[in-house]
């Protein structure tokens, strides 16, 4: 296990700057999940850190040594790739051991870290079978414990399991939690799933067009986005959005529609917002702002309800059946506290 800290790191390729000045401290035994919208380089950070990449500026230090400069090899981090890969000629403990081979361990040795590993992933049975005889949630458990197997100072996943069904990513989900609390290891995680960050990290790092737009723990950038970038990439379903002016204690949209404003907010008369809220957070509510029902979707214990609010689409989230239809006028409201504002310009925050 080791900290890692990166110092201002940037990464250009030609004229295009990929990562703009990038810093960030992990601490030993971190969880640390990158997230953000295809192309705004978190991918591309995690190949910086394992030295698969050179960086144009800037440092990163792994425990006490700066390995800006060093070879993948040297740096003593594992990584887990998004297509596994897995050598297919060679079997399942073939592949877990292969990087001890190559360091010239001893056969011995070598058996007894493959067999530790596929005792923590419950891989005992599999160990003489072929990639090709694997399942998919299998050959991504094969492909962690080749990194286990190394016991390295950091673990990198570049999105291991976008490949997966739906069903089996929430159970590789649960599994990779479960092992970094077995094994207490420093984790850095890509992905472009938010649910997968906010269930699996202590720390969560949103970027945007190779910046850094917040970092912290998951439940505070879900409760105090920074901005709307953040507040509408964390959730599902997303944030609503509706715009406009603040005028004599509330959200005025171009319709006229009055939507509620937290006292004390901090937002002066004539102001231009983007008023936000969750979608659990609008509820039924006698005397609250009106909408029209569009499309009504039930999940069992759950309904979603799609509403036409002030010329916009807003997502309701019910935790309850409800009988509505479509062409129904429902009445809305939302507490004071649930209540998120921007600046409809730069999309800051707009704290009282």
């Amino acid at each position: 296990m080791s900290s890692m800290k990166i110092e201002n790191l940037r990464k250009t390729f030609g004229q295009a700057e990929i990562l703009r000045g990038i810093s960030l401290d992990v601490r030993d035994g971190e969880f640390v999940a990158l997230v953000g919208p295809s192309g705004c380089g978190k991918s591309t950070l995690l190949r910086l850190i394992a030295g698969l990449e050179a960086s144009t500026s800037g440092r990163i230090v792994i425990g006490d040594r700066d390995v800006t400069r060093l070879q993948p090899k040297e740096r003593d981090v594992a990584m887990v790739f998004q297509n596994y890969a897995l050598y297919p000629h060679l079997t399942v403990r073939a592949n877990m051991g292969f990087s001890l081979k190559l360091r010239g361990e001893w056969k011995e040795f070598i058996d007894g870290k493959v067999d530790e590993a596929a005792a923590v992933l419950g891989l005992e049975d599999l160990l003489d079978r072929y990639p090709g005889q694997l399942s998919g949630g299998q050959r991504q458990r094969v492909a962690t414990g080749r990194a286990i197997v190394r016991d390295p100072k950091l673990f990198l996943f570049d999105e291991p399991l976008s490949n997966l069904d739906a069903k089996l990513r929430v159970q590789m989900r649960t599994e990779i939690k479960a092992l970094h609390q077995r094994l207490g290891s420093t984790m850095i995680y890509v992905t472009h799933d938010q649910i997968e960050a906010m269930t699996l990290a202590d720390r969560i790092v949103v970027m945007q067009a190779g910046k850094i737009e917040q970092e912290g723990a998951p439940l505070d950038l879900y409760d105090q986005p920074a901005n709307a970038f953040v507040g509408g990439f964390l959730g599902s379903p997303a944030m609503n959005f509706i715009k406009g002016t603040v005028r004599e204690g509330a959200v005025v949209s171009a319709d006229g529609t009055r939507l509620p404003l937290a006292a004390g907010i901090g937002a002066q008369e004539g102001r231009e917002v983007l008023w936000g809220a969750r979608p659990e957070s609008i509820l039924p509510r006698d005397g609250g702002f009106e909408g029209v029902v569009e499309v009504v979707e039930p999940t069992g214990p759950d309904t979603q309800l799609l509403v036409r609010v002030a010329g916009q689409p807003l997502v309701v989230l019910l935790r309850t059946r409800t009988r509505v239809s479509p062409g129904d006028r429902i009445n809305l409201g939302i507490s004071e506290t649930d209540i998120h504002l921007f600046d409809a310009g730069e999309g800051l925050r707009i704290v009282p």
